[in-house]
């Protein structure tokens, strides 16, 4: 199979931000792979997915864009003066607060390198936030809540109350969970606030994952943080963070737990690890989501295949894809669920297609409009996060993740959590300074 060129786009030089003419091409193995040369470094060459032929597939099934409200004008070239600039071409349907870079935890892998910081928003700060979101997507838009670790704040209930009272209807909570398994009470005070779920990273079922993930063995919080959300009726998302050699040989016993505890973990979460930020666990290679889709397939005995996983059309196909898993007397799978695209054409999907469904919501909000019984179904989504060595412009244009800052703007996740090489940040923390200038 001779090499295969497939298109060309704009990546950047890992080591000084450069932006770059790239090739993507599929070489002699099948293996998709973005290639650029930087004047100053040289040429870098990054694997972006595992198959060409699924690689052509799913980016065939890219939604139609819905661009965004209330764009600022374009003064530098991506990644540099986003906010949403106007050559953004999709609009953000789920938006972070960061409250805190305060964090109980110093992980080996955090993109944020979250610690100590003391300098947190305030509320009058954080209000504003909240402003900026219901200016960007309105109070029907999605919310989470994140840090560093949201908890470390003694006043985090009154910071989930305002955005209740602003007229959010959900506020998702991104925690590692720590406090909330160490304190009796304190979830059920979450949720008396007004917070409608959590986000919690859960990165394996054995100890020796998180010995490597987070530098302790903290799998018993873990489990006593879901014991908790059922005790007080709140529903949680897990959230693994995959690295090769690490807990990447987990992605089945995780989907079986959470099919297992669907009465409240209400979804899947899959990130492969990315660069950005404080990266400094070692890992056999870089994963792509492609290999998390073959992976969970390979893991899944028969549940999944590859093609079950479907884009979820907020974003670029190569960033946001997922299934939902629907729990039913019909299903042949002994697990007793089956993937919703098996009973689900594409052009039903793409008919129904809510844009204002953020990504975990995808199949959840299509399969309720069809009458499909869902509160015990499991929403599985694959997020493939950018860093510096696989960052596309076109892809970030595409983005409908942002992190909001108070002077108004809201600016995809990627970029603004991207480092150089040495570990620089382009943008500051709520983008407090100025930006990093070259």
């Amino acid at each position: 199979m001779a090499q295969e060129h497939l298109y060309s786009t704009i990546a950047l030089c890992p080591e000084c931000l450069r932006s770059l003419k790239a090739e993507v091409f599929a070489d002699e193995g099948g293996e998709v792979w973005m290639e650029r040369t930087c004047p100053e470094h040289g040429t870098y060459r990054t694997r972006i997915w595992p198959d060409v032929e699924h690689f052509k597939w799913l980016t065939s099934r890219a939604m139609p864009k819905t661009a965004p409200h209330n764009t600022i004008p374009m003064t530098k070239p991506c990644p540099f003066g986003c906010g949403t600039c106007a050559r953004h071409e999709r609009r953000g349907t789920l938006l972070e607060i960061e409250v805190t870079w305060q964090c109980n935890l110093h992980c080996p892998v955090c993109f944020m390198s979250a610690d100590d910081e003391e300098h947190d928003p305030t509320l009058q700060e954080i209000s504003d936030m909240y402003d900026v979101i219901a200016k960007a997507v309105g109070t029907d838009g999605a919310v989470q809540l994140t840090g560093g670790e949201p908890t470390c704040r003694k006043d985090l209930p009154e910071i989930i109350r305002m955005g209740r009272e602003k007229g959010f209807w959900g506020i998702e909570l991104n925690t590692n969970g720590l406090v909330i398994a160490a304190r009796d009470g304190y979830l059920e005070q979450l949720k008396s606030a007004g917070v409608t779920g959590l986000f919690l990273s859960f990165d394996g079922l054995t100890g020796d994952v998180y010995e490597a993930t987070c530098g302790h063995d903290i799998l018993k919080a873990k489990l006593a943080v879901i014991d908790r959300c059922r005790e007080a009726g709140v529903q949680v998302v897990l959230c693994m963070t995959i690295l090769d050699g690490v807990n990447d040989d987990q992605l089945g016993d995780m989907l079986f737990y959470c099919l297992e505890n669907s009465d409240v973990v209400a979804g899947l979460a899959l990130q492969p690890a990315f660069s950005s930020g404080r990266f400094d666990t070692e890992c056999k290679n870089m994963m792509t989501a492609g290999d998390v889709i073959f992976k969970l397939s390979e893991q899944s005995k028969g549940l999944i295949e590859p093609k079950d996983i479907w884009p979820l059309g907020c974003s670029n196909p190569l960033c946001d894809t997922g299934v939902f898993m629907v729990k039913s007397s019909e299903a042949t799978h002994e697990s007793g669920f089956f993937p919703a695209t098996r009973r689900l054409t594409y052009e039903e999907y793409c008919e129904a297609y809510d844009p204002d469904s953020p990504q975990g919501s995808v199949f959840y909000d299509i399969l309720v409009k069809k009458g499909v019984p869902v509160n015990t179904g499991l929403s599985i989504v694959i997020m493939d996060y950018m860093d510096a060595y696989t960052m596309d412009v076109q892809r970030l244009r595409e983005c409908s993740m942002m992190v909001t800052v108070p002077d108004g703007r809201a600016i995809p996740f990627c970029s603004y959590h991207l480092t150089d090489a040495s570990g620089r940040r382009v943008y500051a923390p709520w983008c407090k300074e100025e930006l990093r200038q070259d």
